[in-house]
């Protein structure tokens, strides 16, 4: 599961590194018009070119997103080709790569029926497995069982029902991608809060796509179950959760990601001792530090970064049980008193006397030396 944004204009991306934000959902229409680059003005609240490029240098991802005003996909089919097109045009002028979805807002309380229509409409645009929806439960239920979406998004908002005089939102397994709070205050800029519940959402970034694995991941659910907070590792016993779990689940890019890099958790987190919470975990193949404030170490190229690794050999990084062999080792090697010079003599006694039998060769192992 991963920590991410939506939002019109947004918060300062060293600010979003520090909190652990790991994606963005961002709008890719409407420009006003192409050059020869087919890249040109914007609205104000869409995604440009350099937005892509410096979250992507950042490490955070981009799920694209087509909003006109909301309403659009009530019009019908035509619409619905029409606003793929343009919504195309602007991921691929921002870098997004060709083969990754747009999730086509429906910001509203409608039902699935009302826009099957257009969403037929941008699948003819760029294709069934490239169309996404973002909406209410209903809307999403009704599109993924019409095989009409390959992706969604869905919102909290018109979500709930009522259960023993509770409301309770319902989330759609199929949906990729958990809007659960609005309009929070951001350094500044009102964002929505966003979770991933696949590792793979429609994330992209310029250079290379994100891998991030999750239980769903083929070959994770035999190491990991769900626990009440993250995830418990079946063979160790040990917990991930939080921003620890969150680097584990994108570290290396490739495979299975930090299960295949760092190996199972071997400890639970364990405090630093600092001012600012940080912790440390060790895995089979590493140490990770949990450390906001950087009270530890700033690693270069990351200096924003929550969660990095630790050194091995200095600091608290190092493995405890290199401590405790050290101090074995330290007490087998201290100084006895006793002459080497005697004990070479000793044992040289004790192998010529092999052929004076056990007694003998009893009595010299016995004997003190002197």
């Amino acid at each position: 599961m991963a920590f991410g944004l939506d939002y019109v204009t947004g918060p300062p991306i060293a600010d979003m590194k520090a909190a652990g934000v790991s994606f963005v959902c961002r709008y890719t229409g409407y420009f006003s018009g192409y050059d020869d680059t087919h890249i040109a003005t914007p609205q104000s609240k869409c995604l440009t070119p350099g937005e892509a490029k410096a979250l992507s240098a950042a490490g955070i991802s981009i799920v694209s997103n087509w909003e006109w005003d909301g309403y659009t996909p009530l019009t019908g089919y035509d619409a619905g080709v029409w606003e793929a097109q343009e919504a195309n045009k602007i991921h691929l002028a921002c870098g997004g790569p060709a083969s990754r979805p747009i999730y086509f807002s429906v910001d509203t309380d409608a039902s699935g029926a009302q826009v099957a229509p257009y969403f037929q409409g941008v699948a003819k645009g760029i294709g069934l497995s490239r169309t996404g929806a973002y909406g209410s439960y209903r809307l999403l239920k009704y599109l993924f069982d019409n095989n009409l979406i390959a992706w969604g998004w869905q919102t909290y908002a018109w979500s709930s029902i009522l259960v023993n005089g509770q409301w309770v939102v319902q989330w759609e397994p199929r949906a990729h991608i958990q809007q659960y709070i609005n309009n929070v205050s951001f350094s500044g800029h009102s964002v929505d809060y966003n979770r991933s519940i696949k590792s793979d959402f429609g994330q992209w970034r310029i250079g290379g796509q994100q891998i991030m694995i999750d239980l769903s991941t083929p070959g994770v659910n035999n190491y990991f179950t769900a626990a009440q907070m993250g995830w418990n590792c079946r063979q160790t016993g040990k917990n991930i959760h939080g921003a620890i779990l969150q680097f584990y689940c994108g570290f290396g890019g490739n495979a299975l990601c930090g299960l295949t890099h760092l190996g199972l958790p071997v400890s639970n987190e364990i405090s630093l001792g600092g001012t600012h919470g940080a912790v440390k975990q060790f895995f089979e193949n590493g140490v990770l530090f949990y450390d906001v404030a950087h009270e530890y170490d700033s690693r270069p190229g990351e200096p924003t970064a929550s969660v990095y690794l630790a050194h091995l050999y200095s600091g608290p990084g190092v493995d405890p049980k290199i401590a405790e062999l050290e101090s074995e080792l330290a007490h087998v090697t201290q100084a006895t008193g006793i002459d080497p010079t005697k004990v070479h003599d000793r044992l040289a006694a004790i192998g010529l006397s092999a052929n004076n039998g056990n007694a003998t060769i009893q009595q010299l192992v016995t004997q003190p030396i002197s």
